[in-house]
């Protein structure tokens, strides 16, 4: 219940500040997406077996604020994987007609994270500062991003490649991203009672996804993802294929 009540404590903070931005600037843009995902992973690594994955966000011309979460639904290595709830701000800017740069902060938040157990270990909050570059032309995007996670001393390096399809006689496109990743952390367990443990790995997938309009506002958007990695920590897993459906609100 305590869970519950901070959870409903964040949007409902999140859904005055959304009320009070139509009232006072028609400039404001408001985002809520609600998502199923059969698998949550994240940089490679998968946290949880399934998940719902609800977010609200506020764009304000190039700021944007929002509030993303994850709540598991069913038990994943014989226990129950605790929520994440990830807070961001980031800025967006386009430089010229094909090229934006990006920078953006990340509090992560797990609330049922515990000290190190016999079970294993975890980490309840960490700081992420990143920046990056994004190519877009005609339907080809490309991008190459930098993250530092402060509490973890880890470092990421991301670049992507998309191209999105379209589908005219059905209203819709068939969206395909190919990506490769490498961390190096210093601190991976910044919580636990041995803290330095040092971790490295990479990883690669894809995604595919196919959103459709409802209307000018709602789209329901399905796709399909792949993820593989390399040396990665003890108790990750590798080759995760995974779906998600989901809907999203803009107003």
């Amino acid at each position: 219940m305590k869970k519950i009540a901070i959870l409903i404590s964040v949007f409902a903070g999140f859904a005055g500040l959304t009320a009070s931005a139509q009232q006072t600037a028609s400039s404001y843009q408001i985002t809520a997406d609600f998502s199923y995902t059969s698998q949550y992973v994240f940089r490679g690594l998968q946290g949880a077996s399934d998940a719902f994955t609800p977010s609200v966000e506020v764009a304000i011309d190039d700021f944007y604020v929002g509030v993303w979460t994850m709540q598991p639904i069913s038990t994943w290595h014989n226990e129950r994987p605790g929520n994440e709830i990830d807070i961001y701000a980031g800025y967006k800017q386009k430089v010229t007609n094909t090229v934006s740069l990006e920078g953006i902060a990340t509090y992560y938040w797990y609330p049922d994270a515990q000290p190190e157990r016999a079970s294993g270990l975890s980490t309840s909050k960490s700081y992420e500062l990143g920046f990056g570059a994004t190519w877009a032309y005609n339907r080809l995007t490309a991008s190459a991003y930098y993250y530092y996670d402060f509490r973890k001393e880890a470092s990421t390096l991301v670049g992507s490649v998309g191209y999105s399809f379209p589908i005219e006689k059905l209203g819709t496109s068939v969206d395909v991203a190919f990506y490769v990743g490498t961390v190096g952390a210093h601190d991976w367990y910044p919580d636990a009672i041995v803290t330095g443990r040092k971790y490295s790995y990479n990883y690669y997938g894809f995604d595919v996804s196919v959103p459709y309009h409802i209307n000018e506002r709602a789209t329901v958007t399905a796709g399909i993802h792949y993820a593989s990695n390399d040396n990665t920590p003890p108790g990750t897993s590798d080759n995760k294929l995974w779906f998600t459906v989901g809907l999203s609100v803009g107003f």
